[in-house]
Order: structure tokens, then C-alpha cells, then sequence
């Protein structure tokens, strides 16, 4: 074991002795030096990985000190930042009422905005938090998929030791936690469950800007290749943020090339609705032509002529998760972990049985 661990292991045992207190300093650079005969290189990279883990906290000019979350919390700001893509989405009022009891019920201050998937938004948005006295933030984030250019805006909200958790997806470059549905389970189990049903002409709708398209593309090709099915490349289709203010723009490929496959994923339930109201205006009907899944499961699922099978998205509950994960990490200093909802589909009326395997 580098002697640096070693000594990182020490003094966390140590500290969870109460040899070394809440609060109290650590012993000195040189001190350290002297007593384990190592170099000053060997104790700093100890003391930043004890540092990394949350377990002290270095002050410019004083040295170390043990953490101490209790103090700590008590002196951190009780004002917590929400901030989601759409105020009006299905999905999000949800959420943001799991986060708010939670928050609330721990005397915390929900501030709530919204970037409407925009990246000049988000910018404004970060920008504006930057100057407040904020006690942490639950962020959904911007076009994921993409390469974002508000990343320093992040690191300066991290280098403030502000805690930040990630929803429905994440941007690679920054070391935050996330709480999301398991996307490439939904979209594996939707092709799966179409595949069991008959169907293996199929075709999908993704979203290509948000990490969740993504994921759910993945798994649902994934599902396809391992049951030995040439996947139909004429049958994927891929939409964005602009297209979703303009759909009829997609109506010709829906009806055409979506229209052709007998069995379709959808990436969420409000594109599911856009694309079989396309369909009825062609006369494509569902599930008679067409079977459909979808994802989140919402009120959407069970408002048209044919109730929608769709990969249940736990919404009130992911929000509550997220808060209290934000919370422990506000109370112990110690980054959170990612976590995942299991995917599960709710069966309705959008998938018909089939018989045979005819080959693409």
C-alpha cells in the first residue's frame, strides 16, 4: 500500500475514534512529517484524499481541521435551488413537489427555475445562483447528449463546497451524483416485451440532445442484436428540442417509416401521443398496424382512444430521493452516489400479439 495511503488510513481511523475531534486541527504538515518519517508530498496527497472524502477541511493560512458537519450545516445557507427544464412538463411538477416535501419538512427553502432546455438559460440561471448564498443545488441538466460550455460554472459552484446532484442525466466531465430512472433498462425491456409479443420489424423515436435518448436507443438496439434480429435502420427516427415545439415537421418519416415497422418505441409519452396522432391521419391505426411503447407513464398514457404501454417513471419519488440524498450530503460533506430507479413497464392496449418471425 503508497505510504500516503497508509497514513490517510490512520488518520481517518483516528478521527473515527474521536482521537481527533470535530472541528479540531489536525497536527501540522511537518508534524506529520517528523512523526511518520515521510516526505511533505506524502501528507498532502494523504490529507487531500481525506479532503476528497469529506472527512477535514483545509483553511488557507491555518491548516487542517476535522469536519464538522453539525457546525457546518448550522452555518450553511437553508436555501436549496431546484432547478428543472420545463415548469410545465408532466413529469417535472411532479418531481419538484417529491423534492419540496422533502426540503420543507427539513426547514429548508425550495428555489425553484427553469431552463427550458436552452443553454443560454442554463447559463443565466448559474450565473444567478453564483451570487447567492445557496446551501445546494438539484439541477436537471441542458441537452446532455451535448458538449456543454457552462461546465465552469459548475466547477466554480463545486470549488464553493456547494453540493450538487444531477437529474434524469449528467455531464461525464463533472464528478456529481445523479438520481434517474435506469434508461437503457427502459429501453431494453420495451424492445424486449415487442420482441415476445411477435414483433420484429421495429422501429423507435429518440431524442438525440438529451443523455436519457440516448441510453434508451442503446438498450432498445441492445435488446434487438441479442435476440439475433437484423435491426431496421430505415425505422429509427431522431427528434430534438426544436422539434418538439414543431412536430408536424416529422409527420411525412413518421408516417412513412415509423408507419412501416409493426412495432415502435417511443422515447417518452408525449412523443408516443404526437406520433399516433400523426398515424390516425394516415389511417395507421394502434394496435392494428402498429404496436406501441413508450416511455414515463403518465397521465398521457391513459387519455387517448388506446391506453398506452409505457415504462413506469417513479417522478414524486425520484424528487424525494434526490432531496434526501442532497441532504446527506449537505450534513456529512461527503459526495453522494449516483442512483438509479428500476425500469418497469405498465401493460395497456398499444401492443398486439403477432404471429410468426418474418425476417427484415
Amino acid at each position: 500500500m503508497p505510504k500516503y495511503q497508509m497514513l490517510a488510513e490512520w488518520l481517518q481511523q483516528k478521527i473515527a475514534e474521536g482521537f481527533y475531534q470535530p472541528g479540531k486541527k489536525l497536527p501540522s504538515e511537518q508534524e506529520l512529517q517528523a512523526q511518520f518519517s515521510v516526505s511533505r508530498q506524502t501528507v498532502r496527497r494523504a490529507l487531500g484524499v481525506l479532503e476528497r472524502q469529506g472527512f477535514v477541511r483545509s483553511r488557507q493560512g491555518s491548516g487542517t481541521f476535522v469536519t464538522d458537519a453539525e457546525a457546518e450545516e448550522k452555518s450553511r445557507s437553508r436555501r436549496i435551488a431546484v432547478v428543472t427544464t420545463y415548469v410545465d412538463n408532466y413529469i417535472f411538477p411532479r418531481i419538484i413537489r417529491g423534492i419540496e416535501k422533502v426540503l420543507s419538512d427539513q426547514g429548508f427553502q425550495v428555489q425553484i427555475a427553469f431552463t427550458n432546455n436552452r443553454i443560454w438559460r442554463e447559463e443565466a440561471v448559474l450565473a444567478d445562483l453564483l451570487k447567492q448564498d445557496l446551501g445546494g443545488l438539484i439541477i436537471e441538466t441542458t441537452r446532455s447528449a451535448l458538449p456543454n460550455p457552462n461546465l465552469a460554472l459548475y466547477r466554480e459552484l463545486q470549488s464553493r463546497k456547494i453540493p450538487i446532484l444531477f437529474l434524469n442525466s449528467s455531464y461525464p466531465e463533472l464528478t456529481c451524483p445523479m438520481v434517474a430512472l435506469q434508461d437503457e433498462m427502459a429501453g431494453r425491456c420495451a424492445a424486449q416485451y415487442l420482441i415476445e409479443h411477435g414483433h420484429r420489424k421495429l422501429g423507435g423515436l429518440f431524442k438525440r440532445d438529451d443523455g436519457q435518448g440516448i441510453r434508451r436507443y442503446r438498450g432498445f438496439m441492445e435488446a434487438v442484436r441479442d435476440a439475433g434480429i437484423r435491426p431496421c435502420e430505415d425505422g429509427i427516427l431522431w427528434f430534438d428540442t426544436e422539434d418538439t415545439l414543431a412536430f408536424g415537421r416529422l409527420e411525412q418519416a413518421v408516417a412513412e417509416r415509423l408507419g412501416s415497422c409493426t412495432g415502435v418505441l417511443c422515447y417518452n409519452d408525449s412523443a408516443a401521443f404526437e406520433v399516433m396522432e400523426i398515424w390516425k391521419r394516415h389511417g395507421i391505426s394502434v394496435p392494428g398496424d402498429v404496436s406501441v411503447v413508450s416511455v414515463d407513464n403518465t397521465d398521457l398514457a391513459v387519455l387517448g382512444e388506446v391506453g398506452l404501454t409505457s415504462v413506469h417513471h417513479p417522478k414524486e419519488a425520484l424528487g424525494e430521493k434526490a432531496a434526501e440524498m442532497l441532504l446527506s450530503m449537505i450534513r456529512t460533506g461527503i459526495p453522494g452516489c449516483t442512483y438509479e430507479f428500476e425500469a418497469r413497464l405498465v401493460e395497456r392496449d398499444s401492443v398486439k400479439k403477432i404471429g410468426g418471425t418474418t425476417e427484415l
